[in-house]
């Protein structure tokens, strides 16, 4: 009965997460208004809003903080996954950078630029997760747990899957109105699918969905750690998220390996 209600809890939320966002997307796509950056930023509160529904349409045992994976087992589990998950992503990022760096791509950015920023990042950081609770919580957290029976590998596949699914009508907007260059759009879409399985593998190792929320917050990628990186080609570029994504879909295995049994 439960794996019953769980598949059908998995069906009800991926088709109204992706039907909201398709609809508020191509609204603003017909009415010939520029999809504002505000948007993007609620928009990560449909996850969270959309499994609330489902909890309530499908019975599902347990609470919303169990649904959620909220609870983070401790202070030391909690800043250990955290850490992981923060200083996971940025050693990703800087070994893709420098790989960019090596290959002539573009040169890696100076160190005191990076230092100088570094007091607003944090900032930024804990800022940025009041909206990416929103999508944690309700793909890592809900949606993973409801196909946790398909086993890690094959569930966070298919949780990055409808990830990358959700964010193609917000891109292909942003492409079509020109303020997206249509190679970055690519390139960041595909990318969204390994950086899904790292998050996913985070939550998973650490029975919580903080590690995630903090790690999605990081305001950084690796094209931000290279010197003027508008002088990318299109072909460097996807030379570059390529190499991200090998080292994420590495990470990913790195932290899943040690999860609990």
């Amino acid at each position: 009965m439960h794996r019953t209600n769980y598949a059908k809890a998995a069906r009800l939320y991926v088709l109204i997460v992706l039907g909201a966002i398709t609809v508020v997307s191509l609204a603003f796509l017909a009415l010939g208004v520029q999809l504002p950056a505000w948007v993007v930023i609620l928009g990560r509160w449909i996850p969270a809003l959309v499994s609330l529904l489902v909890m309530r349409l499908v019975p599902l045992d347990g609470s919303v903080s169990r649904w959620w994976s909220l609870r983070p087992g401790g202070a030391r589990r909690f800043f250990a996954g955290v850490g992981v998950g923060v200083f996971g992503l940025l050693a990703v990022y800087v070994v893709t950078a420098l790989v960019g760096s090596l290959l002539g791509l573009a040169p890696f950015q100076d160190g005191s630029v990076l230092l100088a920023a570094a007091p607003s990042l944090l900032v930024t950081l804990l800022v940025i997760t009041l909206s990416t609770f929103g999508e944690e919580v309700g793909w890592r957290g809900f949606l993973q747990q409801l196909l946790a029976a398909h086993g890690f590998w094959r569930a966070s596949a298919m949780v990055s899957a409808v990830w990358v699914a959700f964010h193609i009508p917000v891109h292909a907007v942003l492409v079509l109105q020109g303020q997206l260059p249509w190679q970055q759009g690519v390139a960041s879409t595909v990318g969204l699918f390994a950086l899904g399985m790292f998050l996913n593998a985070l939550v998973v190792r650490f029975s919580s969905v903080w590690p995630a929320v903090f790690g999605h917050a990081l305001p950084l990628s690796s094209v931000n750690l290279l010197a003027a990186p508008d002088g990318l080609t299109g072909a460097g570029l996807l030379t570059l998220s390529a190499v991200e994504f090998v080292l994420l879909m590495v990470a990913a295995w790195l932290v899943v390996r040690r999860r609990p049994a």
